[in-house]
């Protein structure tokens, strides 16, 4: 019976990471226009692109063993994400959206994603 488990387990977490790199492999053939529409509002392009083709995608060119590293490392950085989300306020939700960091850290041109677009903003109207 454990055998039969652990083989469930190993088919569930094969189907989760050929899940990620499909979406992956998607989430790279998209604009900035559409990928800013899936991050904010979860809204997708219609009609959806079509897939890369084999070979266009950065990741195609990366063995099993390190798309495996990619996909766990990922995991690892959502679980952390959400564990500092909880208890969080909405508004200090929303800051980290537009900002890319919590309300307590600092601003600073590395890792604040409102600074880097008010920059980008004024080259673009200068």
């Amino acid at each position: 019976m454990s055998s039969l488990k652990s083989r469930i387990e190993q088919l569930e977490k094969e189907r989760q990471f050929q899940r990620w790199l499909m979406f992956s492999r998607f989430i790279e053939g998209l604009n900035d226009e559409q990928l800013e529409d899936i991050a904010i509002y979860w809204r997708f392009p219609e009609p959806l692109p079509e897939p890369l083709p084999r070979g266009a995608s950065r990741l195609d060119s990366l063995e099993r063993k390190e798309l495996l590293k990619l996909w766990e490392a990922e995991e690892r950085a959502i679980a952390r994400g959400i564990t500092e989300m909880k208890g969080r306020s909405a508004d200090e939700l929303k800051y980290e959206i537009e900002h890319e960091h919590w309300p307590e850290q600092l601003c600073g041109p590395r890792n604040c994603r409102k600074q880097r677009m008010d920059r980008l903003e004024i080259r673009l109207e200068g």
